[in-house]
């Protein structure tokens, strides 16, 4: 059956979508999934929140709770709830993994509160050109690295320029030492389909450079854990769908860059071969992603293939 739009504007990630159909074939109420709320214990006051396919995590300390991306109201509200049941302590901070508003709506109800919200100074830009109700603008902004620090550990964010928007961070939770990211890799592999094949949101010149330097800060830190802004479906005992766990291995980001690598070579070649950018969709051979990539589609995959080839034709 083939993916819908309607179905790409519930989900926001190909990996859950394909959940999403599943149930949909088993007769499971889909309204269910997308609501359903649940929180892991990674150890060390971190936990990990999802709201239907939505992920972010949160930091417990003994002076307060540091928040990441709220969502929206109904979601902030989950998660305010599930914080309550851990601590009575406040949510002093709320940080922001980039400006789009699919992630970063709802934080009202911790501002309410009085927690301060913390962004890369280019989101507050991006929030105030493109503003929305919903979305509370950042008290805090900074350039390249920050820590959040608050009651013996600390949410560290780090900026390595455009990616997916311009304005996105990786988070480290410490003690931890796990890792936080979000739209550009999700694990447990970096083999997947974009949710949204036309990648309008994409800075393509920056993207690899950005990997790289992800995957340097992971190794120098010691870093083997993370969790994506993202659930991500696989197949069970029995060929089942289930969701995986909230943590995943660092390797998803080294797969993700070389997913970049291979499919922007691949257009690269078929492009200088003196194949027209309008035609590189079509005479481009694909079969050595059909069977690796996870959720592949092959009405997708054409456009996400016009997309990257606007990329190599123009530089950006």
């Amino acid at each position: 059956m083939k993916i819908s739009d309607k179905i790409f504007a519930l989900a926001r990630f190909s990996l859950a979508l394909l959940f999403f159909l599943a149930i949909e074939n088993a007769q499971a109420q889909p309204a269910d999934f997308m609501t359903s709320v649940e929180v892991d214990d990674l150890g060390d006051g971190l936990y990990a929140f999802r709201y239907g396919p939505y992920r972010n995590i949160f930091l417990v300390t003994d002076e307060g709770v540091i928040v990441t991306d709220p969502f929206k109201p109904e979601a902030a509200a989950a998660l305010r709830a599930e914080i309550s049941k851990i601590t009575d302590k406040p949510v002093k901070f709320v940080a922001y993994s980039h400006s789009h508003w699919d992630h970063v709506r709802g934080g009202q109800i911790f501002k309410d509160e009085g927690a301060q919200f913390v962004a890369q100074k280019k989101c507050l830009t991006n929030i105030r050109e493109t503003p929305h109700e919903e979305v509370v603008a950042p008290d805090i902004t900074f350039s390249d690295e920050l820590s959040i620090s608050l009651g013996g550990k600390s949410l560290d964010l780090y900026y390595f320029g455009p990616s997916h928007d311009n304005c996105l961070v990786v988070m480290v939770a410490r003690p931890a030492n796990i890792m936080f990211i979000v739209d550009i890799a999700n694990p447990p592999t970096g083999w997947h389909m974009e949710w949204n094949p036309t990648a309008p949101d994409t800075y393509f010149y920056n993207l690899i450079p950005y990997l790289k330097a992800v995957e340097d800060l992971a190794a120098r830190e010691g870093i083997t854990t993370i969790v994506g802004g993202h659930m991500s479906i696989g197949k069970g005992p029995g060929g089942g769908m289930v969701i995986h766990p909230a943590a995943g291995p660092v390797s998803a980001i080294t797969e993700r860059r070389i997913f970049w690598e291979t499919l922007i070579g691949a257009v690269r070649a078929e492009f200088e071969s003196g194949t027209f950018t309008e035609l590189v969709a079509s005479k481009m051979d694909r079969s050595s992603f059909e069977d690796k990539i996870e959720g592949y589609d092959k009405d997708d995959m054409s456009i996400l293939i016009r997309r990257v080839a606007s990329y190599v034709s123009s530089g950006r």
